[in-house]
C-alpha cells in the first residue's frame, strides 16, 4: 500500500477514534497543493501518523486564546505524532505556546485535507487530519506571546 492508501487509512481510523470519544461535529475535506519541499516533509510525517491539533482556548468571559507566531496570532497548536495522545499533546501545546492549563471540552471541526505537491502533479495525495478543539482556560495568565481576543479572526487552516 503507497502513502496515499496507508495516510488515509491513519486518518480515518484516528477520526473513528475521535467520534468515539467526542460527541458528534463537522467533517470538512479540502485539497492543497504545497511546494515539493514540504509536500515531502508531510509524505514523511505521514508515514509516522501524524495528524494536526489546534486549540480555542475559552476564559471565562467567552474570549478566545491566540499566540504570536511568525505567521502572526493563531490558536496554539502543533503536529501530533501516532504515539501521542491528540487531547494531552494538544493540552502540551497550548501549555508551552502560552503558559497556561486548559481542559479540553469538544472538537470544534475536523478537517481531512488531501496535500498535493505543486512540483509533481502525479505524486500521490498525502492525507492529514487537522483538528479543531475547543478548551476552557484552568489555569494561568499567558505570556507575553499570548493574548485574549474578543472576536478572534477565523481559524486558518495550517497543514
Amino acid at each position: 500500500m503507497g502513502v496515499a492508501g496507508r495516510s488515509r487509512d491513519h486518518v480515518e481510523a484516528l477520526l473513528g477514534d475521535l467520534e468515539s470519544a467526542y460527541e458528534s461535529f463537522p467533517v470538512n475535506q479540502t485539497t492543497v497543493s504545497v511546494s515539493g519541499e514540504y509536500y515531502e516533509q508531510v509524505v514523511e510525517q505521514a508515514q509516522q501518523g501524524v495528524a494536526r491539533a489546534d486549540v480555542h482556548v475559552h476564559n471565562d468571559d467567552g474570549d478566545v486564546l491566540l499566540v504570536e507566531t511568525g505567521d502572526g496570532l493563531v490558536a496554539p497548536g502543533e503536529i501530533i505524532s501516532a504515539e501521542d495522545s491528540l487531547e494531552q499533546r494538544a493540552k502540551r501545546a497550548v501549555r508551552q505556546a502560552a503558559g497556561v492549563e486548559c481542559r479540553i471540552e469538544t472538537i470544534e471541526e475536523a478537517t481531512i485535507a488531501g496535500v498535493h505537491s505543486k512540483s509533481d502533479p502525479d505524486a500521490e495525495p498525502v492525507y492529514r487530519l487537522v483538528v479543531l478543539l475547543s478548551g476552557r482556560l484552568v489555569s494561568g495568565t499567558p505570556g507575553p506571546e499570548g493574548q485574549w481576543q474578543a472576536d478572534p479572526p477565523e481559524s486558518e487552516l495550517v497543514i
